[in-house]
């Protein structure tokens, strides 16, 4: 087991402060807030196509991802590859991290679901000016790190299926904003990329 069972260290650090960056930007309530000048508004409740099927899709890569971390750590049958592989794999959890941190400081309207309500504001500020989707994005870090740290069958597994989920939730939440907001939506994703800044 040796170390690598401080990946369960770095995964609870990489939560919690998603989760404490979370309550403190809440303001205590999800009441909607004044939108900035200049951002769209969503003026009624909708909800994306198949938002629960794609959901579905991220939660069997973290259960894949979680597997694959137990049945390597605890046996310790963690694969070696190179050396300093537990560093590059904190790096990318902790890069991942303060993505996600970033955009739930930026963001005005999170849901875990692609689901629009009255007044759901659209984010440019923070890392939403430079990529649509940085809390999918920090997900896909997460699984990243994760499978170099513990380079095994089932963890580089749970990060194939940790991008495949996370780019049909972002197209399907993509569909619902051009609904929602036309042109000026679509304006913004002329002017940033899905996932990497400049590639896609």
């Amino acid at each position: 087991m040796s170390n690598d069972i401080l990946i369960y260290a770095a995964h609870t650090a990489f939560w919690a402060a998603f989760g404490i960056t979370r309550l403190l930007t809440r303001g205590g309530a999800d009441a909607p807030k004044e939108p900035l000048a200049g951002e769209a508004v969503a003026k009624q409740e909708e909800t994306g196509r198949f938002s629960r099927t794609v959901l579905a899709v991220h939660m069997v890569a973290f259960g894949v991802m979680y597997y694959g971390i137990g049945t390597a750590v605890f046996p310790g049958l963690v694969p070696h590859w190179f050396a300093g592989q537990r560093i590059a794999g904190t790096a990318v959890i902790a890069l991942g991290a303060i993505l996600m941190s970033w955009a739930v400081a930026s963001f005005h309207s999170w849901r875990f679901r692609a689901k629009l309500d009255p007044g759901h504001q659209l984010t440019t500020a923070g890392p939403f000016g430079f990529i649509r989707h940085p809390i999918y994005m920090g997900m896909n870090l997460l699984a990243l790190g994760t499978a170099i740290w513990i380079p095994d069958v089932a963890d580089w597994i749970g990060f194939v299926l940790m991008v495949i989920g996370s780019d049909l939730r972002a197209r399907s939440e993509e569909r619902l904003l051009v609904r929602a907001m036309g042109a000026t939506y679509t304006d913004y994703c002329a002017r940033t990329r899905r996932f990497i800044p400049g590639l896609y």
